[in-house]
């Protein structure tokens, strides 16, 4: 999955209500919880760098990789506008095999970039590449759907519309769930219309997710040599219930 085009262009329209500040410091907290000293973050999936950037406030030295060639140039013109560039830098990159120049503290992946996983192999790639990233007792956390929250409340059509100064741009997603498969294939449709003249444009992006159950991602994470295995509700530090939609996995290096 690429955001590309359009779908990069409004990313942040979409979610210019995305509580940024309060995740970082809940990754934080989190984080500092197991590693006081924490200082460096690999952030896997950047997308247009906001998160990297409350992480900077927070005393983090970030760097930041995507693949995505439309969203890291979204998160160089936010980091080029803002106080803390200085302490955060973007890679292209896959988070299955992407090397740092020295190893970390902290690995983080946030804003379900591990659904994006989709297979068994994937995430043991992903969680091989944070291990290799990290430094001795370093740490590593990740969010994503989480499978009973997903089986008890399924994915529906939704639609949205929002608007700035320029474009008002309306948005589809139509899910297709697979149960057997633990897979929701997303089409995501947009139609932005300028507010000048009225032109409208449609475009179409299709992604497929993955939601996960806890004992596979801990059997990864004990496979990978990771220990201290905990995971929590999203935004909690209580185990996620069968309600739960969102949870959050943390894992410490030996």
């Amino acid at each position: 999955m690429i955001y590309a085009g359009r779908h990069a262009e409004c990313h942040d329209l979409f979610y210019q209500g995305k509580p940024y500040p309060e995740e970082a410091q809940y990754a934080a907290g989190l984080v500092r919880a197991r590693l006081p000293t924490a200082r460096t973050v690999l952030d896997l999936g950047c997308g247009t760098g906001l998160r990297c950037l409350e992480l900077a406030r927070l005393g983090f030295q970030v760097c930041g990789i995507d693949q995505s060639e439309a969203m890291l140039a979204a998160a160089r013109r936010h980091v080029a506008a803002a106080e803390q560039g200085a302490n955060v830098k973007f890679e292209a990159g896959d988070i299955r095999n992407f090397r740092a120049r020295t190893p970390v503290d902290a690995v983080i992946s946030l804003f379900h970039v591990f659904c994006y996983l989709t297979t068994d192999r994937a995430l043991k790639e992903a969680i091989e590449c944070a291990f290799a990233n990290l430094k001795p007792r370093g740490v590593l956390l990740f969010d994503y759907w989480h499978g009973p929250g997903v089986l008890m409340d399924p994915p529906s059509v939704r639609a949205r519309a929002v608007e700035n100064a320029n474009l008002k741009v309306e948005r589809t997603t139509v899910p297709q769930h697979l149960p057997n498969q633990h897979l929701v294939k997303l089409t995501v449709s947009l139609k932005a219309t300028d507010k000048d003249d009225g032109a409208s444009n449609e475009s179409e992006e299709a992604y497929t997710m993955r939601y996960w159950f806890t004992n596979e991602l801990e059997e990864a994470l004990l496979s990978a040599g990771f220990g201290q295995v905990q995971h929590y509700a999203w935004m909690t530090e209580s185990a996620p219930d069968p309600g739960s939609w969102q949870a959050c996995t943390i894992a410490v290096s030996p």
